[in-house]
Parts: structure tokens; sequence; C-alpha cells
């Protein structure tokens, strides 16, 4: 087991790692771009549109963990439905498995039971890792800035602020960071399928408080007519 750390009782519970998040070797550099400019936030709703899947989704997913203490691997699947609301299930090293629920920034339940309160701030992060951006909360604001090459934005509300950069070209690829005024959260890099827009091959997370990696690699994403009621209850 790893020792715990409050970002790491978040993430546990949801995705499967068995303890937390402190200690692993790295420095986390801010993503966000100093010269953004102010935005109407439809502009910038538009730009995060191609992350908003409108179908539901499966993906059958890798993942590792890593911090000072050592690393962690196993298997996961995550069910998407529109606009908000994941599922995972989940297996790792010794036999170990479980299962969470996430809607929007919120973990509704999880199994086995444990702390996760502190996953609201680091869930869009976590869904950004998956290739999906949440919309915006009531009340953002947003500033941006697009080239040939590349459309940053950032979405912001009070202190909390989320920054996305989409990246074009041979090798298209997803950033978003979170923070909370200048505290670093979360940072997030995610690999793009050159043939299907917007489809996650593979990201890697990092939490700078308890400097920590959590990878997943996207084995496959399938579309999915529709999920039955109980893909959403407590096992």
């Amino acid at each position: 087991m790893f020792s715990a750390g409050s970002t790491g009782r978040a993430l546990c519970p949801a995705i499967g790692l068995a303890a937390a998040v402190v200690g692993c070797a790295g420095t986390v550099r801010s993503i966000a771009l100093p010269d953004l400019a102010p935005l109407p936030l439809d502009s910038a709703s538009a730009w995060a549109a191609p992350f908003q899947p409108v179908t539901p989704l499966q993906f059958d997913l890798r993942w590792r963990f890593e911090n000072r203490e050592g690393t962690a691997a196993g298997r996961a699947t995550a069910r998407y439905a529109p606009p908000d609301t994941l599922r995972f299930d989940y297996r790792g090293p010794f036999g170990r498995s479980g299962s969470a629920l996430v809607v929007g920034s919120e973990a509704v339940w999880s199994e086995p039971e444990g702390d996760v309160a502190n996953l609201v701030p680091v869930a869009p992060v976590l869904w950004a890792a998956l290739g999906i951006i949440l919309a915006p909360s009531e009340g953002s604001q947003a500033v941006g800035k697009a080239t040939a090459e590349q459309r940053a934005w950032r979405f912001t509300a009070g202190e909390r602020a989320v920054d996305y950069i989409r990246i074009m070209g041979s090798r298209p690829r997803l950033l978003a960071e979170l923070r909370d005024g200048s505290r670093i959260l979360g940072v997030v890099e995610v690999k793009l399928d050159t043939t299907a827009a917007a489809r996650p091959v593979e990201s890697e997370m990092r939490f700078p408080d308890q400097r920590s990696t959590f990878s997943l690699t996207v084995r496959q994403v399938e579309s999915v007519a529709a999920y039955p009621p109980e893909t959403w209850k407590r096992p």
C-alpha cells in the first residue's frame, strides 16, 4: 500500500488506486499562456464542443500509477453517458477491484467506500484524460487565443480556473490544467488519435501537491446505443 494524500484519497475510489499519492519525482510546469484575451463564453464553448461527445461511449483502459513508494497498474472500463455521467470499473494488483460513479464534478458513490470529497477539485483533469471537457459552470468567464497550430482557452469561476490547449497537426494533443488561485491542482496531457477527431489514445495526469503521476492508455473506444439504468447503481 502507498501512504495517503488528499488527492490520492479522492482518486483511489474513483479510478482504482488502492492508496494514495505522495512523492513522485518531477516538477509540474503550468500550461497556462499569459497573453489570452477576453473571449465570448459561447466562442470558448464552441472550441470545447469537439470534446463533448453526444453519444454514450465505453472506454477499455490500462492504467498505471507511480509515486516514490512504487508503482501499480491494471485495467479499467469507463462508461460515459452525455453530458456528464461516468462510471469506472477497475482491476488492480492483488485482485483488488472496485467501481465508482462520477457526475460532473461530484463523486456520487464508490465501492469500496472511500473518502471521495477531494475528487471535486480534480474532476476536470480526470475528464480531460478521457478526452472529455466539462461544460463551464454557471457564471464562468472565458479568455482565449487561436492560431493556425492551436487553440488555447480558459474558463474561470471565482478563484478556480481551467486552462485547455488543443494542439493540431501531425501530433494532435489536448492539454488541461486546473488551478485554485495560483495553486496548480492537476495537469494532464492527452495524445489524440490522428484518424478520429478528439479521440484520446494516451494521457498522463500529474498532481504537484502529491508529486504523483497517473497514466491511462486507451485500448479501445466504442459507441454504445444506450446504457441500462442499472449501470449507474451501486453494486
